[in-house]
C-alpha cells in the first residue's frame, strides 16, 4: 500500500479526486441543505403561530429533506459502480432540476400551495444532490486505505466552508457577472468538471483501488429510511398536537394554551432528532462499533450547526472572509491528520464540537447587541470547530483500520477483504444522512430562536445538544481505548503462555 500512494499516478489522482471532493461537498451544501432549510422556513411560516400546521407546503419540503438522506444512504448499495461518475451525474440532475423550474432557485413558496411540477422538482433536487454526495463517498471508499484520507478531508472542507467556496466562486468571475446569474452553473460547471476529471483518471489508473466488493449492501439504506420514517411520524405527531390543543373546544385561544402548543412545538424537535439519531446510531455501531457509532453522533449532533453554517462576508468585510476561509481549512486539515496518524491521542471530535456550539448563541441578535465586539468571534468558532470535528470524524471514519483491534479496536469490518468497500462506503454514507435528518428535525427550532433571539434570549437548545452529542463522543472515545488496552493486554498474554521460555514478555503490538 506504500507503494501505492508514492506513485505519480496515484498522487495526481488523489490530489485530483480531493479538490473534486470538495466541490462536490460545497454543491450539496449550497443546495442539498437548502432542502432542510426550506422545511425549516415553510414550517415557520405556516406551523406555529400562524397558518395551518397540516400544510402541504411543510410536507413537500419535508419529503425533499428525508429523500435526500436516504439517497445518500444508498451509495453503500451501488459499490459495483465508479462512484466519481455518479457524483457527476447527481450533479447534473440537481442543477438541470433547479434551472428548468425556479431559474436557478430550489425553494416553495410558503403562502402558495406547490404545484405538481414543484413537487417534482424538489424531489428531483433531493434526489440529485444526495446521489452527488453518495458518490463522492463511493469514490472515497473505493479507493486503497493510505489514499482515501485526503479526499475524505477535501469532503469536509466542502461541506464545512460551502458558503464561503459559493461566495470565492462569485467574487472570481464578478459581482456584476454574478448579479446576472451566472456565478452558480460556472460552480456547477467547476464541480462537474472536477468530478469528470477525477472519473478519467481513476479509471485509468490501475493502481491505488480497493478490492471490488462482492455484493451491495443495503443496510445502510433500510438504515436511513427507517430513521427517516421515525422523522417523518415525530413531525406529523407534532403536528398533530399543534392542530388539536391550539384552539379549544369553545374556539378560544388563551395564553397558557398558546404558550404550551409554541413549547411543545419548539422542543418536540429534539425528541424527534434524538429518535432518528438513536436508528441510526445503533445500526452503525453493529456493523463500525465506536469509529462509525462516533462519526454518526457527530453527524446528528452537528447536523443543526452546518445548515445554520458558517456565515461569511465578502461585501462589506471581505479580509474577515478570508481569515474565517483560511481557519477553517487549517482546522480541517489539521483534524484530518490528527486522525489519520495519531487517532487515539485526544477526541478531537468532541473538541471541535464544542467549539462550533458555543459560536451559535455568540451570533444570537441578542448577544450581537450587547457586545457589538464579538462581531468576527461566531464564524471564526463555527469554521475553527466545525474543521475540525468534520476534518478528524469524516477521515477517521474513512481511514480506520478494518482489522478487528486496530485503531484502538473502535473498527469492526467483515472478514472477508473484497466486501471491504461496501462496509467502508456503508459506514461514511450513514454520517451525512445522519447530519441531513438532525438538520431537518432541529431546523425549525434552530430558525426560530435565530428570528426570535431578542425577545427569546440567546438559542441554547442546539448548543446544548450538540454539547450532549460532545459528551457522547467522549464516553465513546473512552470505551474504545479501554477496549483496545483490555485487547492488547490479552494478545500479551497470549503470546506469552505461545512461548513460555522467552525471556522477556512479548510486545503486545
Amino acid at each position: 500500500m506504500g507503494e501505492i500512494a508514492r506513485t505519480p499516478a496515484a498522487g495526481a489522482s488523489t490530489v485530483v479526486g480531493a479538490v473534486a471532493a470538495v466541490t462536490v461537498g460545497a454543491f450539496f451544501g449550497v443546495r442539498g441543505l437548502a432542502l432542510a432549510g426550506q422545511f425549516a422556513v415553510t414550517d415557520l411560516t405556516q406551523g406555529i403561530p400562524l397558518g395551518a400546521p397540516g400544510s402541504s407546503v411543510p410536507l413537500v419540503a419535508l419529503a425533499g429533506g428525508l429523500l435526500l438522506a436516504v439517497v445518500v444512504a444508498g451509495a453503500a448499495a451501488l459499490t459495483r459502480l465508479p462512484g466519481w461518475p455518479i457524483a457527476t451525474a447527481g450533479v447534473l440532475v440537481a442543477y438541470l432540476a433547479g434551472e428548468l423550474a425556479f431559474d436557478g432557485v430550489v425553494g416553495l413558496v410558503p403562502q402558495q400551495p406547490p404545484s405538481a411540477g414543484q413537487v417534482l422538482v424538489v424531489l428531483a433536487t433531493a434526489l440529485g444532490a444526495g446521489l452527488a454526495l453518495g458518490g463522492a463517498l463511493l469514490a472515497t471508499g473505493q479507493l486503497a486505505r493510505p489514499l482515501r484520507w485526503p479526499v475524505a478531508a477535501g469532503l469536509a472542507v466542502g461541506l464545512v466552508l460551502h458558503s464561503g467556496v459559493a461566495d470565492l466562486v462569485r467574487l472570481a468571475v464578478g459581482e456584476g457577472y454574478a448579479i446576472r446569474g451566472h456565478a452558480w452553473p460556472t460552480q456547477v460547471g467547476v464541480t462537474v468538471l472536477a468530478t469528470v476529471v477525477a472519473a478519467v483518471l481513476a479509471q485509468r489508473r490501475g493502481t491505488g483501488m480497493a478490492p471490488p466488493a462482492r455484493r451491495p449492501r443495503i443496510g445502510p439504506l433500510v438504515a436511513a429510511a427507517v430513521a427517516a420514517v421515525v422523522t417523518l411520524g415525530g413531525l406529523a405527531f407534532r403536528w398533530w398536537v399543534v392542530e388539536a390543543f391550539r384552539v379549544s373546544q369553545d374556539g378560544l385561544v388563551g395564553p397558557r394554551r398558546e404558550q404550551f402548543v409554541e413549547s411543545f412545538a419548539y422542543f418536540s424537535t429534539v425528541a424527534v432528532a434524538t429518535a432518528a439519531g438513536l436508528v441510526l446510531l445503533g445500526y452503525a455501531y453493529r456493523i463500525g462499533r465506536a469509529v462509525a457509532a462516533r462519526w454518526v453522533v457527530l453527524g446528528v449532533a452537528a447536523g443543526p450547526l452546518v445548515l445554520f453554517g458558517v456565515r461569511l462576508d465578502f461585501v462589506t468585510a471581505r479580509p474577515q472572509a478570508y481569515l474565517v476561509v483560511l481557519v477553517g481549512l487549517a482546522a480541517v486539515v489539521a483534524g484530518a491528520a490528527l486522525a489519520r496518524f495519531a487517532p487515539r491521542l485526544l477526541p478531537w471530535d468532541a473538541a471541535g464540537l464544542l467549539l462550533a456550539a458555543l459560536a451559535l448563541p455568540l451570533a444570537s441578535p441578542v448577544i450581537r447587541a450587547e457586545l457589538p465586539a464579538t462581531g468576527q468571534v461566531p464564524p471564526v468558532l463555527a469554521a475553527l470547530g466545525l474543521g475540525l470535528a468534520f476534518g478528524f470524524g469524516l477521515v477517521l471514519a474513512a481511514a480506520a483500520p478494518t482489522t478487528s483491534g486496530a485503531a484502538g479496536g473502535e473498527a469492526s469490518a467483515p472478514a472477508a477483504t473484497e466486501e471491504e468497500p461496501s462496509w467502508r462506503v456503508g459506514v461514511l454514507a450513514l454520517g451525512p444522512a445522519a447530519m441531513v435528518l438532525s438538520a431537518v428535525a432541529l431546523g425549525p427550532a434552530l430558525v426560530r430562536a435565530q428570528i426570535y433571539g431578542p425577545v427569546g434570549g440567546p438559542p441554547v437548545t442546539v448548543p446544548v445538544f450538540a454539547g450532549v452529542g460532545a459528551l457522547i463522543l467522549l464516553l465513546l472515545f473512552g470505551f474504545g481505548r479501554a477496549v483496545h488496552r483490555v485487547r492488547r493486554d490479552l494478545r500479551a498474554e497470549a503470546a506469552l503462555v505461545a512461548h513460555p521460555q522467552s525471556g522477556e514478555e512479548p510486545r503486545a503490538d
